[in-house]
């Protein structure tokens, strides 16, 4: 009898046993279920394998995983940035024509794109000059150059001649061209016969009207603009560039004229006032204030490399006849003693009795300390507002660091060779992101210092502390001149450059 009653109490907590079994492997299933656990890959670690859950054969294709590189590759031709600042902007440019003739008249085609709204293909016109010809902010000399500086035209009633049927959307095409302040211009069959005017040009002109005349920086900004509408988009070979303002002769106009049109001299506004001027076939080029050095000027640019940019560059070179050679890796002088390192100091003076904002006020003094910490480089202060455009953008190329306060002449960075350095210096209030963005086109090495001291605004000029300066310069230095510095820089450099690459793949398709 108790034999039995022990093994009926055993079979009575087996039984036990396995109902609670099965109940905790249900609950512990549901769970695995709620937390989205795969349970079955959990359990096979105790089953044997099959030939199912195998490693595949070698042979077998695995699919790989492109790298960032790659990936941008092939992204980047669809991209935002390549309409904004590459070739993707020539395909943005839509021909509209907005003025048409079925006889024998006027033609006009806006040429607007993604960067700009004007620009546009002039056919049988003219400009008549002859009369009252205002201007809407002159100053008489440049010590009076200022923001408020406008040296366009104003428009008056007869400025254009022109026999056309003018679209409501093409009355807007000259506005900053010549501001009109509400005048009103018609294409009401005032063309007269071409002998009816004091000159006639037969050939392809360029027509451009600068506002910031005496600005580098746009005036760069629009040599990138014209050489891209005019040699990228329209094919076209202008004879003759006319820069019909009130401004005065400037070296950037030498720019435009050696890329655009080289054969003839330029031809100013003061030279055509009292004139008139046929035109059989011209182009208006766009606004100064537009283009793709004028994108993102007050925030920064996710965009890198453009190719547009780098061909325009290189196009510079070949119109002014001047080599373009990449720095060396480094600087070994003593390995190769010819290989001097040439350090430029791009310095803002005032000039012409005009003085300027955001002077570097102990320059001089940083400049002899570096040359003395680093006497196996030359070092050199230079003040543009007296040099020609070929000797701004030869001294420039030969620069293997180019060192500036924020201001128009660091424009001539757009001239650097490859593996320059730009050091650009900033009061500590001022943001501005233009050159950092050309930089960045250029595949140019870029850093901002603002470290130092300040005078008040609107001055703002800067008194630079030493120990500051040589904190951020000796690291510059160090890449420049030394192999294994400069292979550590250019690795981080990698990993950098594929981070923000992943960056604005990941922007752009989260903006979609």
């Amino acid at each position: 009898m108790a034999s039995f009653l022990r093994s009926l109490r055993l079979q009575h907590i087996m039984w036990t046993f396995g109902a609670y079994l099965v109940v905790w492997v249900g609950v512990s299933i549901s769970i695995l279920h709620v937390l989205e656990v795969d349970y079955h890959s959990s359990l096979s670690s105790f089953l044997p394998l099959s030939q199912s859950t195998l490693a595949p054969p070698h042979h077998q294709h695995q699919p790989t995983k492109k790298s960032v590189d790659d990936e941008f590759a092939a992204f980047y031709n669809f991209s935002k940035c390549f309409r904004q600042v590459d070739y993707g902007l020539v395909d943005t440019i839509t021909p509209q024509v907005v003025c048409d003739s079925s006889k024998r008249g006027t033609t006009i085609t806006r040429l607007p794109s993604t960067n700009w709204p004007d620009g546009s293909l002039w056919e049988q016109f003219a400009l008549d000059f002859t009369g009252s010809s205002p201007v809407i902010s002159p100053i008489q000399h440049p010590s009076e150059e200022g923001g408020h500086h406008d040296p366009r035209y104003i428009l008056t009633p007869t400025r254009v001649h022109c026999n056309c049927a003018l679209d409501a959307a093409g009355y807007d095409t000259l506005d900053r061209f010549f501001p009109s302040n509400s005048t009103a211009w018609h294409c009401d069959a005032t063309l007269g016969a071409p002998s009816t005017y004091t000159t006639s040009v037969d050939t392809t002109a360029i027509l451009m009207a600068r506002k910031d005349d005496h600005n580098p920086f746009f005036q760069l900004a629009a040599a990138l603009t014209a050489w891209t509408l005019v040699k990228q988009r329209l094919g076209a070979t202008p004879t003759q560039l006319f820069i019909l303002d009130d401004g005065v002769p400037m070296q950037t106009d030498t720019l435009l004229q050696k890329l655009l049109a080289p054969h003839e001299p330029v031809r100013y506004g003061r030279d055509v006032v009292g004139t008139s001027v046929y035109f059989a076939h011209a182009i208006f080029l766009p606004f100064e204030f537009a283009g793709p050095l004028v994108e993102h000027l007050d925030d920064e640019q996710l965009c890198l490399d453009s190719q547009l940019v780098v061909d325009f560059r290189d196009d510079v070179f070949r119109a002014f006849d001047l080599p373009l050679n990449p720095h060396p890796h480094v600087h070994n002088t003593t390995a190769d003693p010819s290989s001097v390192c040439h350090v430029t100091i791009i310095s803002r003076r005032a000039y012409a009795g005009r003085d300027i904002a955001r002077m570097w006020l102990n320059e001089d003094e940083i400049v002899g300390l570096m040359q003395a910490k680093y006497p196996m480089c030359t070092f050199k202060s230079v003040d543009f507002a007296t040099k020609t455009m070929a000797e701004q953008i030869a001294l420039i190329a030969s620069s293997r660091v180019v060192i500036g306060m924020h201001g128009a002449g660091m424009a001539n960075v757009a001239f650097a060779a490859p593996n320059t350095f730009v050091v650009e210096i900033f009061p500590l209030s001022t943001f501005r992101f233009g050159y950092r963005n050309l930089c960045q086109y250029l595949g140019l090495h870029y850093l901002e210092f603002r470290d130092g001291v300040d005078t008040p605004w609107p001055e703002q000029h800067k008194t630079v502390l030493d120990r500051e300066w040589f904190k951020r310069f000796d690291l510059v230095m160090k890449v420049v001149l030394n192999e294994d510095e400069k292979a550590t820089y250019d690795g981080r450099a990698s990993v950098q450059k594929r981070i923000h690459r992943q960056h604005v793949m990941d922007k752009e398709n989260s903006d979609e």
